[in-house]
């Protein structure tokens, strides 16, 4: 039995599917980090090579080598693949890996050609405009030059936040500095820098942001109004995607990423300030297939298995992990 998976790489986790040539899904497993340009080679390594032991041992197998393995990865420029292919073949035993943006499995799919507006908003944020002529990027510049509307730039902006309340520079919300602090078990802002400075400090400041999400269902103004921000922010790039493609045509926006799941509240303030006449987007959803299944649907197409790709791709629409 020849055996493929497709990996979906990103700041904070990595997803393996193992599938075989007949595009039935075996098995699925969970690692950490596998942006190596922020998170370091060692741990990326680390991530890919334990997504790929759950994955098989999810599937009642031994480990074994794979015919081909498809990486979409945060760390990837869409179309810049090739010059990742020799360090995830480090961590990954394959006689071919195939390696892309984390735009094209999201986009393969959801629509396969179909031109549409992709936004990713997990650890970082970008939004691409996809279609056979070509792609259009806006954002996902990093930590560094801006991730606006990611889940780092959302905790980012939390904690200097509840910083500042701390030092009487921001009027204080009750309970929402102690809330930022008693995530990470601390109580000072010197005490939470020590924290952060451990390792991989984009995954540590991004997790902030699952604490936002909370206090907003408590209520908490604060939280609204950064979570209405990181909104804007994202309706921005999508905005500025639109009008730099010609402002002409009508795209399906497809959100992608932890941060604006469907049941998120980032997701219904989207609806509100991109499902507008003239927007230039004429639906929102999310994908149905997992990223990672996606990518494994890449590997079987990468490997001449057509019937194989449809049968994963229906199977997995709708599967729960």
């Amino acid at each position: 039995m020849k055996l493929f998976a497709g990996y979906d790489g990103g700041g904070t986790k990595t997803a393996c599917v193992l599938t075989d040539e007949t595009g039935r899904i075996l098995g699925f497993g969970l690692g950490g980090p596998s942006n190596y340009l922020y998170c370091g080679r060692e741990v990326a390594a680390e991530s890919v090579r334990t997504a790929t032991a759950e994955a098989f041992a999810d599937a009642g197998l031994p480990m074994a080598r794979l015919d081909t393995a498809y990486m979409a990865s945060a760390a990837i420029l869409i179309q810049h693949g090739d010059a990742h292919v020799p360090f995830f073949s480090t961590c990954i035993d394959a006689e071919h890996v195939i390696c892309e943006s984390d735009i094209y499995n999201i986009w393969f799919g959801a629509v396969r050609d179909t031109p549409a507006v992709i936004t990713i908003a997990g650890t970082g944020a970008i939004t691409y405009i996809c279609s056979k002529e070509g792609h259009l990027r806006v954002g996902g510049w990093g930590p560094l030059l801006g991730d606006e509307g990611s889940g780092y730039d959302l905790g980012l902006r939390a904690l200097k936040l509840a910083c500042r309340m701390y030092d009487g520079r921001e009027p204080k919300e009750p309970g929402f500095m102690d809330a930022m602090f008693r995530h990470y078990a601390v109580s000072t802002p010197g005490e939470l820098l020590r924290l952060l400075n451990q390792g991989d400090i984009r995954s540590a400041v991004a997790d902030a942001a699952k604490e936002v999400f909370v206090l907003y269902e408590q209520g908490s103004a604060t939280a609204s109004a950064l979570l209405e921000s990181c909104a804007e922010e994202i309706a921005r790039s999508v905005r500025a995607a639109i009008t730099r493609d010609g402002g002409a045509k009508e795209y399906p926006l497809i959100l992608s990423g932890g941060l604006v799941r469907k049941e998120s509240p980032l997701y219904a303030m989207l609806e509100v300030k991109l499902l507008q006449p003239g927007s230039g987007i004429s639906k929102i959803t999310v994908p149905q297939v997992h990223p990672a299944a996606a990518s494994a649907a890449l590997a079987l197409y990468e490997a001449g298995l057509h019937d194989a790709v449809e049968e994963l791709l229906v199977t997995a629409k709708g599967w729960q992990v």
